[in-house]
């Protein structure tokens, strides 16, 4: 930090209140962070839990997921990206 954006304060007090202030604000900001975290963890558990399920049962039922391959795929992204706006 280079000192850009702080103001001259006229007294301590006044220095340690737009600290704590500050500090407050990013402490916040923080706990907001996290939250979103651990919601984002938990639909990712939830997601990944449903298609191991989905997976298992194809398996059981002996159906599976036809991938494209490569090719397919490359001509696919030049498709796109000839027509594209």
């Amino acid at each position: 930090m280079d000192g850009e954006g702080i103001p001259d304060f006229s007294s301590l007090k006044e220095e340690t209140a737009y600290w704590k202030e500050l500090s407050l604000k990013y402490k916040q900001s923080f706990q907001e962070a996290r939250d979103e975290l651990v919601e984002f963890q938990e639909g990712s558990r939830e997601l990944e839990a449903e298609l191991e399920a989905q997976l298992v049962q194809a398996a059981c039922s002996g159906s599976y997921w036809v991938l494209p391959s490569p090719g397919t795929l490359r001509d696919i992204n030049t498709g796109y990206f000839l027509f594209s706006p």
